[in-house]
């Protein structure tokens, strides 16, 4: 019993020494290995391996320190100082192993009482954010519209031109992005935060400029804008599409996918015309693209035989008119966009695939309850269509990480 006490009352006084003992040692590592100065070029160039790994050593200091007991809160500051300078450096290399620990470490800061840097941190947070939100395959969950509220509370608390380029150097991000669908999920969610930031501040030139993007990337559930003007100089009879699925194709003679998907586009459109289906076809008039070239196209360019049997406008025409385009109101830039509209007017579809066109549009037309389709049918249109919501959503995941 006595040994045990002694054993007990020893180890009261070695744990003190011990910790002091490690700090020291922790210490000692992170003085040695913590970089004096962030690298001019981070994010532009591999930095040396000896570099990455000598912050990688602040790091693993860092983290054995916060676990001592009864921390100093002077120790906790020079290492959360310390560890800051690393963790930047690493996040820029490895951002998705890191990113968390860089916005914790924002966090931290400021409740440390480290206001300036905490904003040195945050504006790193921001601009590796804004890169992975918009980067595939990176593995990062973010929360686009949480990431734009964060931009929008640091450009609050820290006005001037830094904060300003964070939020563009991100929206410019976005509309760069290759894949349309992709990229309207992230302007859906951010826009819309920065238009009001904006539009608070009195910047009214940026808040317009965001406007046709949240114009297009908020239409699912909201009613599609039909207007314009077609081949042959008719404005386009908005009410002979009243209480029909109308599928809205943007497009140009020389871009080659529109022209891909016209024989299958023209397949669902016999197909389906009889239930209430209906397409427009809409040449936004670039690169070329002149009333007469398209006219041309439209009455001579055959597929499989047929021509394209769909009233087609020409963005020119209502140009010409005065009138506002739909290329314009909905930011309409790269091609080929294609929208899906139900019969109540909302859209159901922004940017679907073409390879669910004929299952949506089933679904849209109510066609699947209609004896068109055998049982069997019905069945594999429906086993086709979960199989290939779940690619999309596999491909979704990967490029959004979400």
């Amino acid at each position: 019993m006595r040994i045990f006490l002694w054993t007990c009352t020893l180890a009261l006084f070695l744990v003190p020494f011990l910790s002091a003992q490690d700090l020291e040692q922790w210490r000692k590592t992170i003085d040695a290995n913590t970089p004096k100065v962030l690298p001019d070029d981070l994010g532009r160039k591999i930095l040396p391996p000896e570099l990455i790994q000598s912050c990688k050593d602040v790091v693993e200091a860092a983290t054995q320190i916060y676990a001592l007991p009864d921390l100093d809160p002077q120790d906790m500051q020079w290492t959360l100082q310390r560890e800051a300078l690393a963790l930047i450096i690493l996040t820029y290399v490895e951002p998705p192993a890191y990113y968390t620990k860089l916005v914790q470490m924002s966090d931290a800061l400021e409740q440390r009482g480290l206001p300036k840097l905490a904003k040195e941190v945050e504006k790193h947070v921001l601009t590796i954010g804004g890169a992975l939100a918009t980067a595939p395959k990176q593995g990062q969950n973010l929360n686009v519209k949480s990431l734009a509220e964060r931009m929008v509370l640091y450009a609050d608390q820290n006005p001037g031109q830094e904060s300003a380029l964070i939020i563009d150097q991100f929206v410019q991000r976005i509309r760069l992005m290759n894949n349309p669908a992709y990229r309207d999920r992230r302007l859906a969610l951010a826009a819309p935060v920065f238009q009001d930031f904006f539009t608070k501040n009195n910047l009214s030139t940026k808040a317009f400029a965001l406007t046709s993007d949240i114009a297009r990337a908020t239409l699912p559930g909201k009613p599609l804008l039909l207007m314009g003007v077609d081949i042959s100089g008719k404005d386009l009879d908005i009410t002979s599409y009243n209480n029909k699925v109308v599928l809205l194709q943007f497009w140009g003679t020389w871009c080659p996918h529109c022209i891909e998907v016209m024989p299958e586009l023209i397949t669902l459109y016999e197909k389906y015309k009889s239930a209430g289906f209906e397409i427009i076809g809409v040449n936004t008039g670039v690169r070329g693209d002149s009333i007469q070239k398209v006219k041309q196209f439209v009455e001579e360019k055959t597929f499989d035989g047929k021509k394209i049997p769909w009233t087609i406008l020409h963005e020119g025409l209502g140009e010409q008119k005065q009138q506002l385009t739909m290329t314009k109101f909905y930011g309409i830039s790269d091609l080929p966009v294609m929208i899906l509209r139900g019969r109540n007017g909302t859209v159901s579809d922004l940017h679907p695939l073409p390879s669910t066109l004929d299952e949506r549009i089933a679904h849209a037309t109510s066609l699947l309850t209609q004896v068109e389709f055998t049982e069997e049918e019905k069945k594999q249109i429906k086993e086709n269509t979960r199989l290939r919501n779940e690619e999309e959503d596999r491909k979704i995941k990967l490029e959004l990480a979400e």
